[in-house]
């Protein structure tokens, strides 16, 4: 996968940024705060759909702007894939590829295969083994879409099933449905 060009608009402190990439090493050089991190967030948007250092989508709305808008041109091989996600305050983000909207984010997952290193990865030494299972998880995602949709499952199954422990739920039954759905997932 090779990332040809990026567009950004409105994404954390960059207002326009139009990139073209050679194939080989591509490096951004320039003073703190000028938004290094951030274009290499944008690209992680892109193959995710989400910011790796925002929870919320509207974090990465530029300051007192309506909207952020990415957009990458991609080539895998021979095959083109044009990559835009857009996000307009209080709306729903919008992500397609080669102008097809999916139905799911999870769709997108494993379109554009990406790895990030980063200081903060020291997290994953120093940290639990959630932290290490976190990027195991990642990564297998983006090859094994079957692995993704299963994880996502179980992930929900494990949420709704502390929800009943913290609210103390009496009803025996209830823990166990979301304890058999996990241990399917699991397997």
């Amino acid at each position: 996968m090779f990332l040809q060009s990026l567009s950004v608009a409105n994404y954390k402190n960059l207002k326009e940024v139009e990139l073209q990439f050679c194939k080989g090493v591509n490096c951004f050089i320039g003073n703190n705060g000028m938004g290094k991190t951030n274009l290499l967030d944008a690209i992680y948007y892109l193959a995710f759909c989400k910011s790796r250092t925002c929870h919320a989508d509207t974090q990465v709305i530029r300051h007192e702007q309506p909207y952020f808008m990415l957009h990458a041109q991609f080539l895998s091989g021979e095959q083109p894939y044009n990559v835009s996600v857009s996000l307009q305050r209080g709306q729903k983000k919008v992500v397609k590829c080669n102008k097809k909207e999916y139905d799911r984010l999870a769709d997108h997952i494993g379109l554009v295969p990406l790895v990030i290193v980063s200081p903060n990865d020291l997290e994953l030494i120093i940290e639990g083994s959630s932290e290490r299972r976190k990027l195991i998880d990642g990564i297998i995602s983006q090859y094994d879409k079957e692995y993704l949709h299963q994880l996502l499952a179980y992930n929900r199954a494990l949420l709704q099933r502390n929800t009943l422990l913290k609210a103390h739920a009496t009803d025996p039954e209830l823990i166990s449905v979301c304890e058999s759905i996990m241990a399917q997932k699991a397997a």
